[in-house]
């Protein structure tokens, strides 16, 4: 069944098929296709499987979602919630090795992006660090199914220019995009936004962009966090039509907030309608629940998706 069609069926709520994640309360506003994150019951109600094919399109954060639970519970969580596809940051970061997060991981779902563990790229003399750093985040993504690794690194250094920054950003790029081709798995560069990552060189999609371009490699693109975009540039639509060539995830989350969408400026319904028309996978969930409530930010997302 294809998301859109929940509104011809006129299924707007979310009741009895999410009691067991607790999601019997909220309300979705049917003006704006999003659900407030308030208790009261809902008008019709969507089968579990109604809400996989909705959670179908999106991917969970586990290091951002449900944090008052261990980590390595969240794999089950989030299968337990509806979802087919999840993603994390750091393997490495925190001791945890890819074949024991492996043993986590419930039959039906899928990873679909991690983040590799990168050195100050604006410094010519960590290249060795940083294609060792590669070699194993390939290896972790293998393991974990995952399709993509995101890189950043775009810290400054004392000293170093911007321009020279992005010179040498960019010759690492291209000494690490061979080994991502060889693997057939995507490194994305995520540019950052200045008010939640004061301090970096890459900020919005103009030089990520151009990075990309110059290395010209199939395996090297973005990862277009459009909460950064927002913060840092605005003209979410536009600029994403000019980069979508080179996009091989999306992520998400509301601004100025970093929560659920409904919680703040982005109107994420005509949003990712627009983003449809270039990408078709996964769209990360890279957000912070409002007021920690994981049950009303999933209900606000399973009422974005039903109204797309």
């Amino acid at each position: 069944m294809k998301r859109r069609g929940f509104l011809a069926r006129g299924l707007w709520g979310v009741g009895a098929g999410l009691a067991g994640a607790g999601l019997s309360g909220c309300r979705q506003n049917v003006s704006t296709g999003l659900a407030p994150s308030t208790s009261a019951a809902f008008p019709a109600a969507l089968s579990a499987e109604d809400i996989h094919v909705i959670l179908s399109g999106f991917s969970v954060n586990l290091e951002s979602w449900w944090r008052d639970i261990p980590f390595e519970r969240r794999f089950d969580q989030a299968a337990t919630s509806g979802f087919s596809h999840a993603e994390m940051w750091f393997v490495d970061s925190w001791n945890r090795r890819a074949v024991e997060l492996k043993k986590h991981i419930p039959e039906g779902l899928n990873m679909s992006q991690i983040v590799g563990d990168t050195p100050a790229l604006a410094r010519l003399d960590v290249r060795a660090e940083f294609i060792e750093n590669c070699k194993r985040a390939i290896e972790n993504a293998q393991i974990l199914n995952s399709p993509v690794v995101t890189l950043t690194g775009h810290q400054n250094v004392d000293g170093i220019s911007q321009s020279d920054a992005l010179k040498s950003y960019q010759d690492h790029m291209a000494a690490i995009a061979p080994l991502f081709e060889a693997a057939k798995i995507y490194a994305a560069i995520e540019p950052f936004n200045p008010y939640n990552h004061p301090g970096h060189f890459i900020y919005g999609h103009a030089e990520a962009l151009r990075i990309c371009q110059e290395v010209d490699s199939p395996f090297l693109k973005l990862n277009w966090d459009l909460f950064h975009m927002q913060r840092h540039e605005g003209n979410l639509i536009d600029n994403f039509n000019r980069g979508a060539d080179h996009v091989c995830y999306v992520q998400i989350a509301d601004s100025p907030d970093r929560h659920q969408p409904g919680t703040g400026e982005i109107d994420h319904r005509t949003l990712i309608r627009a983003i449809r028309k270039h990408y078709d996978g996964p769209i990360g969930l890279e957000l912070f629940a409002k007021d920690d409530d994981a049950a009303a930010a999933l209900a606000d997302i399973i009422n974005l998706g039903a109204a797309l």
